[in-house]
């Protein structure tokens, strides 16, 4: 329930319209809809409004195995396959490895069709002595 809450009170996941679908150990899925606000010339979606969305998702399935006390997204490759136009969309993430510091996770990113339009892989470092926050 705060998680949600938290997300609800996210700038960035507020500006996406991301909707939490599902968290549950080492797997998490979004949806976002289509909206020109997020979209290049050509009216498809914005590589980086992707790679965000990706993010969100990814930090998500970290955050349902993470036993430290805060995480940071390490690394992200994104593989864009498809133009993405037709939405809403769904983004699912699915821990592949949990280790002690780092957590790696798939993830993909789907339009309303099932169609695969980017393809994901992160690592989020597990923090366990300091929260990262500005003072």
């Amino acid at each position: 329930m705060e998680l949600q809450k938290n997300l609800e009170n996210d700038p960035v996941f507020s500006y996406l319209g991301g909707e939490l679908l599902l968290l549950e150990k080492g797997l998490s899925k979004i949806r976002i809809p289509y909206k020109p606000e997020l979209c290049r010339r050509g009216n498809v979606l914005n590589g980086g409004m992707i790679m965000t969305a990706i993010d969100f998702a990814g930090g998500l399935a970290t955050l349902s195995v993470n036993d430290g006390i805060d995480q940071v997204t390490q690394e992200l490759k994104v593989n864009f396959l498809e133009p993405m136009y037709k939405g809403p969309f769904e983004v699912t993430a699915k821990v592949i490895r949990k280790g002690r510091t780092a957590v790696v996770v798939e993830i993909d990113f789907v339009d309303s069709e099932g169609k695969l339009g980017a393809k994901g892989i992160g690592t989020w470092y597990i923090i366990r002595d300091k929260k990262v926050m500005k003072e």
